[in-house]
């Protein structure tokens, strides 16, 4: 069977992936030696650079003073913000003004006529006196006296009744303001009217609410008569209607807004919270690097190491696999055993021959069954064959002497390595057929080729090779 010796190699990146992998245990020990050369040099050169300098401490006092007060501030900040949003979800969720529709709102009105009592003539005294009775009916009406026992009867807290009350007041020759439960309004009109507004989700909770008021004007009159003066108190009108109100419309989109605004204002607090971090010590500082050269370091070593794997598996002329002596030879492969049959082969070594296909099982009487018999299929009518390789020598006696026992009617012969047994050589002659045992990462391909063309220039058959992997 001839071959081509123009043979051109194609590198397997598989075969060089398990070639480098292999080699773990170099990769690893290269790895931590340069991890410990490079990190302890930077530690220890960071440790006396820390050590002749006190500047460094000094400032490390300083961070860590203003590191302690920032994060005081920002805990305040977060417990105030979280206050606030509890009490502002509440309100929200619970006043009865931010949960009415502000295009139907019902709103009871009554306007009271205050008369107070005085003699002619003494106009301007009681337009004084007139003022006070009326501040007091303001002040009476938006009490929390008056609240605490509507809040009572309608089962309303007192700060949301408060803000559905108004009560404001026109008095002679006085001008001023009015807003909802404190306002007071003072004109130039000449009435003395005590205007009562109050707003509710339905038509019966606002007169309900209107009716308790009311109670309260009755209530408060007697003691302001004996209190500041006598007077006498007339509705003068009152009604209840559904209303538009679009101020209560933005009031209640700001008060939604102003949650969201407090919710993110406490997110972005409670990711500052999460970002700051203690300053390191001087004395930690030259650790840190160690370790961080240390991981520059095994990387480093850990490089070499599978460069130079690959280099060599490039330029190596042993050889790696049964394949490659399949391919490069055309020589049939008659079994392949593994290179040791005892338990001193890893369990990742055993794992990853077992990946790469490599022959890692150790019963060596059914191998050999199996190459017999391959033998005997191309072999027909040989009498004898010659066992040659570049294999160790205890190798080539143990094909030897395991093919003798399962090949009665052929001789085998031990031939030895033919590149340098004289012997060898001298028995090529005599034999029908050679057999070649090979074994990796021991045997070279230039040798098996040499040995392939001196078994061809007698005209003997090569039967085929065993291989050790």
């Amino acid at each position: 069977m001839d071959y081509d010796n123009a043979y051109e190699r194609e590198i397997d990146l598989k075969e060089l992936m398990f070639a480098v992998l292999h080699r773990w245990k170099l990769i690893l020990a290269v790895a931590i030696v340069f991890a410990l050369i490079l990190g302890g040099y930077k530690a220890v050169s960071g440790y006396r650079s820390q050590s002749n300098n006190p500047e460094a401490e000094e400032a490390y006092a300083k961070a860590v003073k203003e590191y302690n007060e920032s994060l005081a501030i920002c805990n305040r900040e977060i417990d105030n913000l979280t206050s606030d949003i509890e009490n502002q979800q509440k309100y929200v969720e619970g006043s009865v003004l931010m949960n009415i529709s502000p295009y139907d709102v019902w709103t009871a009105k009554a306007e009271l006529f205050v008369n107070p009592d005085y003699e002619e003539g003494e106009e301007y005294r009681n337009a004084a006196l007139t003022a006070t009775i009326m501040r007091a009916y303001q002040s009476g009406l938006t009490s929390g006296e008056l609240l605490d026992r509507i809040a009572a009867n309608t089962g309303v807290e007192q700060r949301y009744l408060q803000e559905l009350i108004k009560v404001s007041v026109r008095l002679d020759d006085f001008s001023g303001i009015q807003s909802w439960g404190t306002g007071l309004t003072f004109s130039s009109r000449q009435d003395n009217l005590l205007t009562i507004e109050v707003r509710h989700e339905t038509e019966q909770s606002a007169s309900e609410l209107m009716e308790e008021i009311l109670k309260g004007v009755k209530q408060f009159q007697a003691q302001i008569s004996s209190g500041i003066g006598r007077h006498s108190v007339t509705e003068f009108t009152s009604s209840v209607s559904s209303q538009i109100d679009l101020s209560l419309a933005e009031r209640q989109t700001a008060e939604s807004e102003r949650l969201t605004t407090l919710k993110a204002s406490l997110d972005a607090k409670n990711e500052e919270l999460k970002g700051m971090k203690m300053p390191e010590p001087a004395s930690s500082s030259f650790i840190k690097a160690g370790v961080k050269y240390g991981v520059v370091g095994g990387v480093l070593g850990a490089f070499m190491v599978v460069f130079f794997v690959c280099i060599g598996f490039v330029m190596s002329d042993k050889v790696y696999s049964a394949k490659e002596l399949k391919y490069r030879f055309k020589v049939k492969i008659l079994g392949r055993l593994p290179l040791s049959c005892d338990k001193s082969v890893g369990r990742i070594d055993m794992w990853l021959n077992r990946l790469e296909g490599r022959a890692w099982q150790a019963d060596l009487d059914h191998e050999y069954g199996l190459i017999s018999a391959n033998i005997c299929n191309y072999t027909e009518g040989a009498k004898s064959l010659l066992v040659i390789g570049n294999a160790q020598e205890e190798r080539l006696t143990q094909a030897v002497t395991e093919l003798t026992a399962k090949l009665p009617g052929i001789k085998v012969v031990l031939g030895g390595n033919l590149l340098k047994d004289a012997e060898g050589l001298k028995k090529l002659p005599e034999c029908d057929g050679v057999i070649l045992v090979e074994e990796c990462k021991t045997s070279l391909y230039s040798d098996v080729e040499l040995e392939i063309e001196k078994a061809r220039d007698l005209q003997k058959m090569v039967v085929g090779c065993i291989v050790f992997e």
